[in-house]
């Protein structure tokens, strides 16, 4: 079993700020009032102005998880960090075929539902951009990831891939 407290720690003693989203319960559910019927479950903000409520203190993950042990958290982009989001089902893996050799990833991780995260630094201002290539959305000013050590509605977690962490 994996120790999410210690990766979301972890993730912040790495420089990355943190918002809460809402989780995945035991019964595979969105905590959010919508529950079942959520389109986007355990991958939206659990709070409205989510970005004046960055986390960048190891020990409010212990008191959010302590009040809210399913919640999940997401990775602020923007600042310098961009994540290119590779989604297995719609074709992602295909259209990265066609730009993989372009820079080399600074973090990888593979995504609940099977894709792929690749993080990148630049110092170009770059913006949120969906369907870039087919399967293929950019996170970058404005916007967020789920972070590792995050549960996805298939049951499986976000995980860090070796050898592709920057510690």
């Amino acid at each position: 079993m994996i120790n999410r407290e210690e990766i979301f720690k972890k993730l912040i003693r790495n420089g990355f700020c943190l918002i809460q989203l809402h989780g995945i319960d035991s019964n595979g559910h969105c905590t959010c009032k919508d529950g079942a019927t959520c389109p986007f479950i355990g991958k939206h903000p659990y709070h409205t102005g989510w970005q004046r409520m960055l986390i960048t203190n190891e020990n409010l993950i212990d008191e959010i998880l302590k009040k809210y042990p399913f919640a999940n958290f997401g990775i602020v982009t923007g600042n310098g960090l961009v994540v290119v989001d590779v989604d297995k089902k719609s074709g992602g893996f295909e259209s990265l075929n066609k730009i993989k050799d372009i820079i080399e990833p600074t973090l990888t991780v593979k995504t609940g539902g099977g894709g792929y995260h690749f993080y990148y630094k630049t110092n170009e201002i770059v913006k949120n951009r969906t369907k870039v290539l087919p399967g293929i959305d950019v996170r970058g000013d404005g916007g967020y990831v789920v972070a590792p050590g995050s549960k996805h509605k298939s049951g499986n977690y976000y995980e860090i891939m070796e050898g592709k962490e920057n510690e």
